[in-house]
Formats: C-alpha cells, structure tokens, sequence
C-alpha cells in the first residue's frame, strides 16, 4: 500500500510539472467559477468534500481552463495540457512533396493501447482532412499522409482533442454480490463511465464491468459508482406562471439563482413581493399576473437578461450592509461579479422592492429588469 501512495504521488508530481493544480469550492452550496488562467482539461483528482463531486451533476467544465462546482462539491482540479493524455505521445508527419508518406505510430506499444490517433495540430497550408489527405492504418500501425499535408497528431489518447468532452450526469451504484454476473438498469443512450471503485477487486472495462441497451452489468465482485449520460434533457431558462382568475398560483421551479421578470403577458400589474415573488420551492403570482420569468445563475445568462434591463454596480462593506437604491420590482440578476469576495445570493447579496444588498465585500454589477 506504501509503495503504491509514494508511486502515486511521484506520478502526480510528475503530472503538475507539465500540469497546473488548483482547488475549487462551491461556497456554502452554491454555484462557483474558477479560473485557472490558461487552457486545457480538467479533471478531478482529490475530493475535500464527502461524495458531492459528480461530473457533470456537481462540477463540470464551462469552457477551457475554467471548472464550476455546485451543491457543496469541494474538489482539487488538475489541468493538463488540452491536447495530451496520460500515456499519450506526440507525432508529427509529413507530406512535404505532395506525395504519400507514412509514419510509424507505435501505438500498440502505448501505455493506454485502447486509444486512439488524432490530428492534434495541422502544420501545412494544405488541409489535413482525416481519411482524405491523412488517415491512421490499423494493420500496420501506422500513419499516412499526402497532398501536402503536414501535421502533429496524438497518439494514444482517449478523446479527440478537438472535440468537447460532454458531462455525464445521473450517478448509479452497481455490486457484483459473492461474484456473480449482476444487471442494474440504467439508461447508457449517451455512454457510461465509471467514477469511483467501491471494492478491492478489479473493474476493468469489458471484462469485470460493461453496458448495454438495458443498463450497467459487473461479475467478479466488481463494486463501482458510475456516472451515465441519458438522452438530452431540455435546460429551463425561462418561466410562463400565470394567476388567470386572480387566485395564487404556485410554479414550481429552481430558484436557488434568483428570478427576474421578463415581460408581463397581461394587463394586470406584476409587482415583486405583493402579485408575484419567489421561494425555495417555485415562482408565486396572485391578483391576476401574467408573466414570463428568467431564471438566473451564477451570473445571469445572456440571454435572459431583459432587453430594457437597467444595469446597477454596487458595492459592498466588510463590517456593513449597503443597499443602492433601484427599483427592483420586477426581478434583479447578478452579471458580473467586481470582487474578490464571493457573491452569492441570499448570502451576501440579494434584493428587495427597495433595491439591491450586498454585504462581506461583495462588489459586483446587476441586471435591473424593469
């Protein structure tokens, strides 16, 4: 066990020379971006939480170089080169002549002989399109190229760097009991991946675990968390709840980020905290309003942010709470934050009829919808 942490650790190690590590919290179980300052692909490489951190569920990526948590996920992130994975090497090849070349991939000596080849970056004018001026050759194991197509491709890795690794979402726990061949349903449309081994035995793909159209299936005491991406579910932005004859209607729906009002859909007056307002479980509307309303993030989406919507910068005290005046009636979204200090809502800002709070240094600007 000594021998395998300190192997471990000199790996690690090893990796952070060619890679940066940084530490990610989602604050107080909210939303959080953090920003490396540089790209490539992250991924998970220690916990500080106790089984929040799920990719794709509680933390993702938003774009290159910068990871979100969510939901009390408190993780260490390891970026690495956007172009490379561990056990991957790099090759170049080239048509200098316009004529075929081939070059020797290797990959069957790889350490990850499962993967694959991809174009990493063209180096030609000529473009390289895969199996029309460049292709890789199984039986021989080698690379090709001609009309002038001259590139570095990556050999052995996992995914094509050019491509958008998509989050898996839904965790399942499957146990193969005293041994046995066991099947746990799940919906593998969109592919499965296994997260975190439960058991000492070994849960190497294809042989102690797989999937099919029914679900996940492991045998020889494999014991694992998988994470598994269904079909695409539709992402709500935005929100219609109507009081069509005058009664309090409740809409349920996620208003953990706060809600703005986008437009009233009728001649009844919408008025924040007396015909219409939020909670923890959905958006209230009485008296006869009608609207459609925009459900905020982090930082408000774009777009969901009201065409006529105002914008407010307020800034917050470390010992105080400052309110700027606005007419926050119709809803209020947090755009950017200015500070060092976390801003988050309901915790150190939030807004009233009166206008915008913000508190313990939050500095940041709002959306105003009106």
């Amino acid at each position: 066990m000594r021998r395998f942490l300190l192997a471990s650790l000199v790996a690690l190690l090893c990796a952070s020379m060619e890679a940066q590590m940084m530490t990610c919290e989602s604050p107080q179980g909210a939303y959080r971006e953090c920003r490396v300052g540089s790209s490539g692909v992250i991924t998970l490489v220690g916990e500080l939480s106790e089984g929040r951190c799920v990719e794709g569920a509680t933390w993702g990526t938003v774009s290159a170089g910068v990871v979100w948590v969510d939901r009390g996920c408190r993780g260490r992130f390891l970026i690495r080169d956007s172009n490379m994975t561990p056990g991957s090497r790099r090759v170049v090849c080239e048509s200098t002549k316009g004529d075929r070349q081939v070059c020797p991939a290797d990959l069957v000596q790889a350490s990850d002989p499962g993967g694959g080849v991809y174009l990493l970056r063209q180096l030609s004018a000529a473009a390289c399109n895969e199996n029309e001026t460049w292709g890789y050759d199984a039986e021989r194991d080698q690379i090709w190229v001609e009309q002038g197509c001259r590139a570095e491709f990556v050999v052995g890795a996992r995914f094509d760097p050019k491509k958008v690794i998509e989050p898996l979402d839904n965790l399942l726990t499957c146990e193969s009991v005293n041994g046995k061949r066991t099947q746990c349903t799940a919906d593998t449309s969109g592919g499965v991946r296994i997260v975190r081994p439960l058991s000492d035995a070994a849960c190497r793909y294809g042989k102690q675990w797989g999937y099919d159209a029914k679900g996940i299936w492991v045998n020889d005491n494999c014991r694992a968390e998988f994470a598994v991406r269904g079909k695409p579910k539709a992402v709500v932005t935005t929100l219609a709840c109507e009081s069509l004859d005058g009664t309090k209607v409740q809409c349920p729906v996620d208003t953990r980020y706060g809600v703005a009002l986008v437009r009233q859909l009728g001649e009844h007056f919408c008025v924040l905290g007396r015909t219409w307002d939020f909670d923890a479980t959905g958006v209230w509307v009485s008296e006869g309003c009608r609207a459609q309303f925009a459900l905020g993030g982090y930082r408000l989406p774009s777009p969901n942010v009201p065409p006529n919507a105002s914008k407010v910068i307020c800034v917050g005290k470390d010992d105080q709470r400052v309110l700027c005046p606005a007419d926050a009636s119709h809803g209020v979204g947090l755009l950017r934050q200015l500070s060092e200090s976390e801003c988050v809502l309901n915790h150190t800002w939030g807004y009233t009829r009166d206008g915008i709070w913000v508190e313990r240094g939050c500095r940041a600007e709002f959306a105003v919808a009106k």
